[in-house]
């Protein structure tokens, strides 16, 4: 998604785009867009610098980490970028700090800037930390690897106890 730097107005660029799934390289295997990546948002420029607000739509397949059972995720999730022309000076910088407010711009080059990396970061940024089908997903069973979502297995066992923890099963016994 390209957008030309002279043709966004002062008084910004509101726009829709959807983009096409196989635009956006996702390189995890338990992870793919399933849905073509709508984006609306606002262009703003100050002077060379553009800000762009937004928001993303789209749809992953997930594998989740507990039944190991692929899921549908849908991404609905904002998008801000602060684009900044790239400096040509042809020497190397020395090594520098950089501040959290460094972390957030984007360079673009010439006179046009490409929003598909922060559209591609803000769908990866969106992703829970533990992939999960649903919070009652009950996982797997630890002796024969059934998903327990389906039903109950025939395991009697109930798996393995770390050694540390028998005084507590003994325990359970008595109580019965």
């Amino acid at each position: 998604m390209f957008f030309a730097v002279d043709e966004i107005p002062d008084a910004d660029l509101n726009f829709t785009v959807t983009e096409k799934k196989e635009d956006f390289e996702i390189e995890h295997p338990d992870c793919s867009l399933i849905q073509d990546v709508e984006v609306a948002g606002t262009l703003s420029k100050s002077g060379k610098d553009i800000y762009l607000s937004g928001k993303i739509k789209t749809e992953l397949r997930l594998l989740c980490s507990r039944c190991l059972e692929s899921f549908q995720f849908p991404v609905d999730c904002e998008l801000k970028s602060h684009f900044v022309p790239r400096e040509e000076t042809g020497t190397e910088h020395p090594e520098i700090e950089l501040s959290a407010s460094d972390i957030e711009i984007e360079y673009y080059d010439g006179d046009r800037i490409d929003i598909n990396p922060s559209v591609h970061d803000q769908i990866l940024l969106a992703l829970p930390f533990v992939v999960v089908c649903g919070d009652n997903c009950k996982g797997l069973c630890v002796e024969c690897g059934n998903n327990l979502n389906k039903g109950r297995c025939g395991c009697a066992n109930e798996g393995p106890v770390d050694p540390r923890l028998e005084v507590l099963r003994s325990l359970k016994e008595k109580l019965k």
